[in-house]
This record gives structure tokens, C-alpha cells and sequence, in this order.
């Protein structure tokens, strides 16, 4: 491994390793608390809780054009002003809160739950709009311990709230809504104050030929930011208008337990973001991305697998009463996180080469799919019938995303290894979720298979992450001197 490679691989493990002090604590400690949300919340108000953040991840690309986009793109350019950079972020931002305001008659055409809820939307769509605008700025800038230290403190204050509202003062829904807002809230101050992003504001430096460039960089990922909403959200919307909200809370819980994978998955997404971006250009670049790719492949398949075999299990512990039978939903979300995941993988070689409309085309076809599917398959075999159309789309995503950007930068894979594998995974996510009997030794069998045909690559990924570890220790020993 050259030492340009050695420095590419340290700085993304660092980077990584910031995001899972902020991104797995802070999941795993929400993800703790669905037992609590499943025995206070009836499957009703946690189907509305749902659909109100959901909505926000509709509305908010079409209102802010997807300004955060851009600003953690431009944020890394070290010839433009970080100022500028942030005052047409902002500018944006609040334009779109005054945007929200006006549409506040279609939204309740949506569901009337979200007119009922109405001051709960507004206030979580502009604090989550602010955090996503300073998060992306900050990390960006190069502060990624501040980043992570701040979700880090956001969790602590969802999880303390949640205590608060739900157990001792039995606010029930209103309470998990309240949760969040002050979450968004003091996360944000935090980054505001540490970040010291006043100093980015104040006197206002507004360039409208760098915001021009920005939103044509931000502009055409509005559709495929709305396409991805559709592939991840629009079962939930199909499942209330055509079984009812009801079932939508119980389906919106199943996705708890892919989101383990999710968490593993994005903590390293949120470094490779950055690295794909610093790194482009370079000489090895190819190299580079087809074995952090391949790396990336194994572990996720591994942690389906694993997901699969312990969804029962977890089930038992975390869905309490009515939300108990959403295990059934599981593994074809499972199949969605992980092919997701490898599509925003992919995604980060267009963002680097700032060819953002070509990612459009892949999520637009998946988004066919999903809503082709969601309504021939809810009508058929119900519930199960949107977590088997949200998988396959994805799979869809995935599939297209793996040939077109070989014309941006050449990711090699072992397509006979891959066919297996999948072909593999796909049969346990079947048999798993329709219960077939002992499914579970399959999925056990099916994962010593997936681990036999990948040992020499795990071999390597495991001395590779000993390496970097014993290089960390050693210059903490020496600084100790």
C-alpha cells in the first residue's frame, strides 16, 4: 500500500471514527428506547408522528432547493469565501420557512392528521432544515469532532425528554413531537456557539454569483432527493390511504431494527462523503474506490445476515403489543438499508465530480418501481407487499448506479461472487419473512457461505484495521513521553 493510499485510508478511518462516537451512540441509544415508544404510543400516534417527519423529507428539497447540498460541497472549496458560502445558505433557508408557511392548506390534503399537528410540522421542518444547514457547514469546514460531540449531546437531550414528557408527565404524542424540537433545538446552539458560526453571519456577504453556481450544483438534486423520498416513503403513504394509519404505525416501527445496519452503514457514508470528494482527481482514485467498495459490500452483507438471524429475537424485546407482528416486515427492509447504503456509496462519486443530475435517472427508476409495485402488492399480500416493493426498488437503484458510474470512475466487483451472495441473501430475506421453518438454519448456513467466500478479503480488512489501530497506539505512546 503506497503512503498516499496509507494517508487516503487514515483520514477516512478518522473521519469514520468521529462519526460513530456521534452517529452508532447516538442511534443505539434512541433505537433503545422503541420498547418505550411501543408501550406508551398506540400504533396510531406513532403512524402520525412518522408521517409528519416523512412529509418534512418531502417538502424540504422543493422549499430550500436543496441548498445543504451544496453547502457541504462548497464548504471544502478552499479558493471561496466560507462566509459567502454560509449567508446564501442561509438566505435560502428562511426563504423556504416563509415558502412552508403558504402551503400550510395543501399540506392538511396530505392527511388532516398533519393540520391537527400543524404547529408541531412547521417548528420541526425549520429547526430540522437550520441543524441540516449548520451540520453540513461545520462538517464541511473541517469540524467533525464538533460534529459528532453535537450528536452526541442531541441524543442525551431526546432521550432525557422522551423520559420526561412520556413517563413521568404522559404527554404521549405530543410529548415524543416536543422530543424532538428541542433535540433539533439545542443541537444546533451547540454547533452555533462551539462553531463559532457567528463569524460566518455577521456583516451578512451575500455573492449571487457563487449562489447561482451553488443552486445549479443543488438545483437538479431536487428531483432525486424527492425520488429517494419516494423510494424510502412512499410505501408509508400508500399504506394510510389504502390499510390505514394504524398499520402505518406498526409498518414505520419495523424499519427500528434495519436501522442497526443503517447506523453502521451511514457513520462510514458520512466520512466517505468527504474523502470521495478530497480524493477525486487523484491517480489511484479507481483503486482506491474499488476496495473501500469492496469493503463496504462485505461488512453490510455480514450485518444483514446478522440481522436476519437475531430479528426475532429483537423483536420480542423491543415491539411491545400490537407492534410485536412487524418482525414480519423486517428482512425486506433489511434488503432496503443495505442496497440503499451501496447506492449512496455510489453517489459520492458523482457529488465529487459534480455531476449531480445523472444521479436523478437511477433514483427516478427505482421510484417507478416502488409505487408500481407498493399498489399491485399492498392489494395482493398487504403490509409485507410495501417492505417487498421498497427492497426490490432499491435493489433497482443500486443495480443501475454500479454500471453508470464506471464512466466516472472504474469500481471493479467479482460479479460471479456477487451473484452467489446476493442470490443467497435474497432467498434468507424471503423464507425469513414469511416464517418457513427453520429459516433461521439457513440464514446461519447462508452466512458461514458469505463469510468462507470472502475470508481472504475480511483477512485483509482485519489486519489492515490492526495496523491502523497499532500506528494509534504507538504515536499515543510516544506523545506520552
Amino acid at each position: 500500500m503506497t503512503n498516499n493510499k496509507v494517508a487516503k485510508v487514515k483520514n477516512l478511518a478518522k473521519d469514520t471514527g468521529l462519526f460513530a462516537i456521534s452517529g452508532f451512540g447516538s442511534k443505539i441509544l434512541l433505537f433503545l428506547l422503541t420498547p418505550l415508544y411501543t408501550s406508551i404510543l398506540s400504533t396510531e400516534q406513532y403512524g402520525i408522528a412518522d408521517l409528519i417527519n416523512t412529509t418534512i423529507n418531502f417538502v424540504y428539497p422543493v422549499m430550500t432547493l436543496s441548498i445543504a447540498e451544496a453547502t457541504l460541497r462548497y464548504s471544502m472549496e478552499k479558493n471561496l469565501s466560507k462566509k459567502a458560502v454560509f449567508n446564501n445558505t442561509l438566505l435560502i433557508t428562511l426563504v423556504s420557512f416563509i415558502l412552508v408557511l403558504i402551503i400550510k392548506p395543501f399540506i392538511g390534503l396530505i392527511d388532516e392528521a398533519l393540520s391537527v399537528y400543524w404547529f408541531y410540522f412547521i417548528a420541526i421542518y425549520c429547526l430540522n432544515n437550520i441543524q441540516l444547514s449548520v451540520s453540513n457547514f461545520v462538517k464541511g469546514t473541517g469540524k467533525t469532532t464538533l460534529f459528532a460531540i453535537t450528536g452526541i449531546i442531541q441524543t442525551v437531550v431526546i432521550i432525557v425528554s422522551n423520559i420526561l414528557f412520556l413517563v413521568v408527565f404522559k404527554f404521549e404524542i405530543d410529548g415524543y413531537l416536543w422530543s424532538i424540537i428541542i433535540g433539533y433545538a439545542i443541537s444546533t446552539l451547540v454547533m452555533f456557539c462551539f462553531g463559532e458560526i457567528y463569524i460566518y453571519i455577521f456583516p451578512l456577504k451575500f455573492d449571487k454569483k457563487l449562489l447561482k453556481e451553488m443552486l445549479v450544483y443543488s438545483i437538479p438534486m431536487i428531483p432525486t432527493i424527492i425520488a429517494w423520498a419516494i423510494n424510502t416513503s412512499i410505501d408509508k403513504y400508500m399504506i394510510v390511504s389504502m390499510v390505514g394509519m394504524s398499520d402505518n404505525g406498526v409498518y414505520s416501527v419495523a424499519h427500528k431494527i434495519p436501522t442497526i445496519l443503517t447506523t453502521i452503514l451511514m457513520i462510514f457514508l458520512n466520512a466517505w462523503q468527504l474523502a470521495a470528494i478530497s480524493n477525486y482527481g487523484e491517480d489511484d482514485e479507481s483503486e482506491f474506490q474499488t476496495d473501500i467498495y469492496s469493503i463496504f459490500n462485505i461488512v453490510g452483507l455480514i450485518g444483514c445476515f446478522v440481522i436476519l438471524i437475531a430479528n426475532k429475537f429483537l423483536a420480542s424485546i423491543l415491539f411491545a403489543n400490537d407492534f410485536y407482528v412487524a418482525w414480519h416486515y423486517v428482512p425486506f427492509l433489511t434488503a432496503s438499508a443495505f442496497f440503499s447504503a451501496l447506492a449512496g456509496f455510489l453517489a459520492a462519486a458523482y457529488r465529487a465530480a459534480k455531476k449531480t443530475k445523472s444521479l436523478f435517472v437511477s433514483v427516478l427508476v427505482g421510484a417507478v418501481v416502488n409505487i408500481f409495485l407498493n399498489y399491485i402488492l399492498l392489494n395482493w399480500i398487504g403490509i409485507l407487499g410495501a417492505a417487498v416493493a421498497t427492497g426490490l426498488s432499491f435493489f433497482v437503484v443500486w443495480f443501475i448506479r454500479i454500471v453508470m458510474v464506471q464512466k466516472i470512475v472504474e469500481i471493479r466487483i467479482d460479479i460471479s461472487k456477487t451473484i452467489f451472495t446476493y442470490a443467497l441473501f435474497f432467498f434468507a430475506v424471503i423464507i425469513e419473512s414469511i416464517d418457513v421453518q427453520y429459516s433461521i438454519c439457513y440464514s446461519v448456513g447462508a452466512l458461514v457461505i458469505v463469510i468462507i467466500i470472502y475470508f481472504q478479503s475480511i483477512k485483509r480488512i482485519v489486519i489492515a484495521l490492526k495496523g491502523i489501530i497499532r500506528r494509534k497506539l504507538k504515536k499515543q505512546n510516544m506523545s506520552d513521553i
